[in-house]
């Protein structure tokens, strides 16, 4: 073990005596701080290597993922969809129908739409949805004749056209408040949303009738039948007061009647007609009774031959002449 001149230990000064050794002295400080120095000389180009490898696994992700493995949806718009479809297989793509739609400006059968919209982008290999023209969206007034207004409303709504008005009219063979047609007639092509009106019956019209009697039977009948009643005639009756034609009586005799209903009448006939019998040669007592008897009138006169015989000579009327009963016979005598 060196021994320094002083005949002391060539040791570090302060160091105790049982730490001495005569092995190889252990390294200074300054060989790790070089040894340090040369690792991190390595490590930084490795760093940098590893992060521009991450930068271009990133980049190329992106670009597979974001790009690379699409491509772009081929337009086919207003193409049929057979023509659609083949045209999305050449270019590697499927095809499948979505739901159609309505189109003022694209007749039916047509595409209108595509799902991705043409020019976007699609898996290569993906599917194509594509959106078929219904064409025009138009909706035929249904035949509403016989139901109620609500029903026919309600029938309106569920075919996208819309409730207009209601008009009152009469109808024969419609009952009241029931459809009779509709304005636009059913099976008419609309729009959406486009109104209908309805036509709605009120029932029977009613016809007032007034009193004819006293009144010629053949003026009646125009007038009513006119107004869709019917006539009948019951019954012809003789009338010494009433001239022949004219209305006696008639039932109903006023009131509300319908379009087919019957008024009936009783007619005069006139006064009864009665024929003169001949009375010519008989005695004017005979003639006389008999005259009356059928209901004439009697009265006498002396002819211009008159001897005071007391005979009939002729009558006025004459024999043979119908005349009404309750007529004068004027009896010329003898």
């Amino acid at each position: 073990m060196p021994v320094r001149p002083d005949g002391t230990d060539r040791t570090v000064a302060g160091r105790p005596a049982a730490d001495r050794s005569s092995g190889p002295r252990p390294p200074s400080r300054a060989t790790p701080v070089a040894t340090t120095a040369r690792r991190r000389s390595l490590k930084g180009p490795l760093v940098l290597l590893l992060s521009l490898l991450l930068v271009a696994g990133i980049g190329i992700g992106a670009w597979w993922f974001g790009w690379a493995r699409y491509t772009t949806t081929p337009g086919v718009l207003g193409l049929d969809e057979a023509a659609a479809s083949a045209r999305l297989e050449s270019a590697g793509l499927d095809a499948e129908a979505g739901d159609p739609a309505y189109s003022e400006n694209v007749a039916a059968g047509m595409v209108i739409a595509t799902d991705p919209k043409p020019g976007g982008k699609v898996l290569d290999g993906g599917t194509v949805t594509l959106v078929l023209s219904l064409g025009p969206e138009r909706y035929d007034v249904p035949a509403l004749a016989g139901q109620t207004e609500d029903q026919a409303q309600d029938a309106l709504a569920a075919t996208n056209l819309a409730f207009g008005e209601s008009r009152g009219r009469w109808s024969e063979t419609v009952p009241e408040g029931q459809v009779i047609r509709t304005s636009p007639k059913a099976g008419t092509t609309l729009k959406p949303g486009a109104t209908v009106d309805l036509v709605l019956s009120r029932g029977r019209k009613p016809i007032e009738v007034k009193d004819w009697t006293g009144e010629d039977l053949d003026d009646a009948r125009a007038s009513l039948e006119k107004r869709g009643l019917q006539v009948e005639v019951a019954s012809e009756e003789f009338s010494d007061t009433v001239p022949e034609g004219v209305v006696i009586s008639q039932d109903p005799s006023t009131g509300t009647l319908f379009r087919g209903d019957t008024v009936t009448f009783v007619v005069s006939r006139g006064p009864e007609l009665v024929e003169v019998p001949r009375v010519r040669a008989m005695g004017v007592d005979a003639a006389t009774e008999l005259l009356e008897g059928l209901g004439f009138q009697v009265t006498t006169e002396e002819s211009d031959s008159y001897l005071g015989l007391g005979y009939v000579f002729s009558s006025d009327p004459g024999a043979g002449e119908d005349v009404p009963k309750g007529s004068t016979i004027t009896l010329f005598l003898i």
